[in-house]
């Protein structure tokens, strides 16, 4: 029984070979299907060339023959045989139908004879699964699937695959040049590359992608020549763009993913990276497009060079410098306008200049965002840009003080009549230019009196846009910045609770309100360190100003300690019952204006001297205010003499002839001083810099002069002193002890604990 169940090799072999391998060779040279293998009705499906019965007797019988004892264990002779088989169906039938074929046909023959194969490799692996599953396993010898391949591409494909390699070339430019393609074919010939590679890449980069990446760039590098030549700026970008694009979906149609990276490469070296400074010297380029305003263009511009290495450091320096030119440009008009401007109050009340800067810094920040997707290699061009011409020197008027009046202009009830929205978008703006100021603590010193002025006059037209202009300010500055002007606003609502409890309190008095002179009389309390400084001019009051100031001040007194009360009547404000030519006139004046008008109680003519000695005021002062009284817009006084100045011997008398068809008149005080102390911003600027100087010295101990200046100016925000006045402030710190020079070098200090 044994003996007999025993199969030969040669019977065996010619069983697999009739029954199976012939079969299978008629069906893939002919398409034909012996009638008796039932066919699924899915015609989706791939057709059976064998049957289930058929099938199982091949693998029974290449199973019998694997599992023999030795001699009859026939698993190594199958092996070899697997592959003479195959080997003798692609010498015979696959070779002579590619011979002489080349391009399109060589293509489509090979493709159709790969298909094949895999069909054959398919079947041929289900005949001999357990030689696979044992013999290739024990022996470590190549899967027969890999087998299967492997001699498809050793005596096929090696022998064809420069032949198919051109065609291939030739039809994926064909296609670039806008000829239609078969892409099913180019995919399916280029994925012969990587099934033949079994498993990895290799076969596909070496025998394609070396070959093809070349061409691409040799071809993109004419197409670029030409377009250089021929197209504009934006025309080349557009083409650039398109053309990578459309290696993009190339990859995606019929290439291998791993190709995607490398293709890129290649075309944005051709296309940008090697033309890149030709494209930029053109007429067309940046500057072109930022002077006609060309979004999209430029919007392609940062998508294409962002490609590139670097590529965008040119383009963020062309657009910083055309910034310049243009923030320079506006400059420079201003500068010519200032020569023809003659009174200061012209020169810092024209908003134009500085809506001019906000209007030019919102389309260059538009573009940033728009065309250049918030790159921060461009908001920093920006940035640089405008702070070279915000802070360039334009004669007697600062930026600081252009920009505060800018504010106060906006904050102010005369000012322009705006929407809360407008004032909010005019603050936010006015603010990002602030950021760009070298001296934001000489805008908050002109900024704070500006402020006090809205306060205390109330000019202010909302408290709401106040508080929202500190706010962005602190967010911008930090809080330390906007302390006093946050103290300000604090003062003023602990002022109106005083207010209200000193008027309880009179009510109160057994005298009531006789015991503030028959007056009605409000007190602003306001804490020094906050406000600016006020001169305060010593003046002979009249008895009803001195008993309310007396209750207040015992008021005062008796509710806090440790607080003196300093009275700036140049500030304070006044109504006079004043009858002018047969008609009642009630007119608001500062403290100072009252005390001279009240000298004039019936039809009386003073002389200065009289005048000066009765208010006790400075012959200066006394001779501002009676300006503002007699020569002035309103001129409640009449005045002997010249109609333009106070003399020595003028006289004054009311003014009989006066017309004016309001009841009430504001009438102006003097004009002060200068809006900010410069003394005081550079004294604080000097404790500042002396302050930095100990901070950094105390946690370094020693430094030398160079390191010690470039940090101290690092660390200043709100200004950028000259390197000079640091030297000097170091200087003033070594004699005061602070610091020593090393005995050794002269440059280098130290930190005297």
């Amino acid at each position: 029984m044994s003996i007999a169940s025993i199969v030969p090799l040669e019977d065996g072999w010619e069983k697999i070979k009739s029954e199976g391998i012939k079969v299978l060779e008629e069906f893939l040279d002919t398409g034909s299907i012996r009638s008796t293998v039932p066919q699924n009705n899915d015609p989706k499906k791939p057709r059976n060339v064998f049957s289930k019965a058929n099938y199982a007797e091949l693998y029974t019988t290449v199973y019998n023959m694997c599992t023999q004892r030795t001699p009859n264990n026939w698993s190594e002779q199958l092996y070899r045989r697997y592959g003479e088989a195959m080997s003798d169906y692609v010498q015979r039938q696959v070779l002579p139908a590619l011979k002489g074929k080349t391009g399109i046909a060589l293509m489509k023959e090979l493709l159709h004879r790969w298909s094949n194969h895999k069909i054959y490799v398919k079947w041929m692996d289900r005949f001999f699964t357990y030689l696979d599953r044992y013999y290739v396993k024990l022996q470590s010898v190549e899967p027969l699937h890999n087998r299967g391949y492997t001699i498809f591409n050793t005596q096929v494909f090696q022998v064809c695959i420069k032949d198919c390699r051109t065609a291939l070339l030739l039809v994926i430019n064909q296609e670039r040049q806008g000829e239609h393609i078969d892409q099913d074919l180019v995919k399916g010939v280029s994925e012969i590359f990587i099934d033949l590679g079994l498993g990895n890449t290799n076969l596909y980069n070496t025998e394609f992608e070396e070959a093809f990446l070349p061409a691409t760039s040799d071809y993109f590098v004419r197409q670029a020549s030409g377009w250089l030549s021929e197209d504009s700026f934006p025309e080349y970008l557009r083409k650039a763009e398109a053309a990578l694009n459309a290696e993009e979906q190339r990859v995606n149609n019929y290439l291998n993913r791993t190709t995607q990276p490398k293709l890129k490469h290649v075309v944005i070296q051709a296309l940008l990276a090697q033309p890149l400074t030709q494209l930029l010297e053109k007429e067309t380029s940046v500057v072109y497009l930022l002077d006609n305003d060309k979004r999209e263009d430029l919007a392609r511009m940062h998508r294409m060079f962002a490609l590139v290495d670097n590529g965008l450091n040119p383009i963020a320096q062309a657009f910083r410098q055309y910034v310049t030119d243009r923030g320079n440009k506006v400059v420079d008009e201003r500068v010519e306008q200032q020569k023809q401007v003659s009174s200061k109050s012209e020169a810092l009340s024209d908003p134009t200049f500085i809506q001019t800067l906000l209007d030019l810094h919102d389309r260059f920040k538009g573009i940033v965002q728009e065309c250049f997707y918030q790159d921060s290699l461009f908001q920093k061009s920006l940035k640089e840009a405008f702070e070279v011409f915000v802070n360039r020197d334009i004669g007697k008027f600062s930026f600081a003080a252009l920009m505060s009046s800018f504010c106060d202009r906006i904050l102010k009830k005369s000012g322009e009549r705006l929407t809360e929205d407008q004032v909010e978008v005019l603050l936010t703006k006015m603010v990002e230019l602030f950021s760009f100021l070298s001296d934001k603590d000489l805008f908050a010193e002109i900024y704070r009196n500006q402020l006090s002025k809205r306060l205390l006059y109330e000019t202010s037209a909302s408290e709401d846009a106040e508080k929202s202009m500190i706010a962005k300010l602190k967010m911008k500055c930090g809080a330390q910045f906007t302390s006093k002007l946050e103290g300000m606003l604090t003062d003023l609502s602990l002022a109106l609770d005083t207010q209200k409890d000193f008027k309880e309190h009179c009510d109160q008095l057994p005298e009531g309100k006789a015991a503030l002179g028959g007056i009605e009389f409000n007190v602003t309390v306001l804490t020094t360190g906050f406000w600016p400084s006020y001169q305060a001019h010593e003046a002979s009051l009249c008895p009803e100003m001195q008993k309310a100031i007396q209750v207040f001040s015992n008021y005062y007194n008796g509710k806090t300690q440790h607080r003196r009360l300093q009275w700036i009547h140049s500030l304070g404000q006044a109504t006079i019952a004043a009858k002018l030519n047969g008609r009642r006139h009630d007119l608001i004046v500062n403290s100072y204006q009252a005390l001279i008008l009240l000298l004039y109680n019936k039809d009386e003519t003073h002389d200065l001297s009289f005048i000066q000695n009765s208010t006790g005021l400075e012959m200066s002062m006394c001779k501002k205010l009676l300006a503002t009284l007699s020569i002035a817009k309103f001129k409640i006084l009449n005045k002997s003499g010249d109609a333009k100045t106070i003399e020595d011997d003028a006289t004054f008398q009311p003014n009989d002839g006066f017309q004016c068809p309001h009841r009430k008149i504001k009438i102006p005080p003097p004009v002060t001083e200068e809006t900010h102390n410069k003394e005081r911003v550079e004294e604080d600027r000097s404790i500042a810099i002396e302050a930095a100087i100990v901070r950094i010295m105390k946690m370094r101990k020693a430094l030398n002069h160079q390191q010690l200046v470039t940090e101290v100016l690092t660390q200043l925000a709100f200004f950028k002193p000259n390197p000079k006045l640091v030297k000097q402030r170091i200087e003033h710190l070594i004699e005061r002890e602070y610091l020593e020079r090393d005995k050794t070098q002269a440059s280098m200090y130290r930190y005297l604990a």
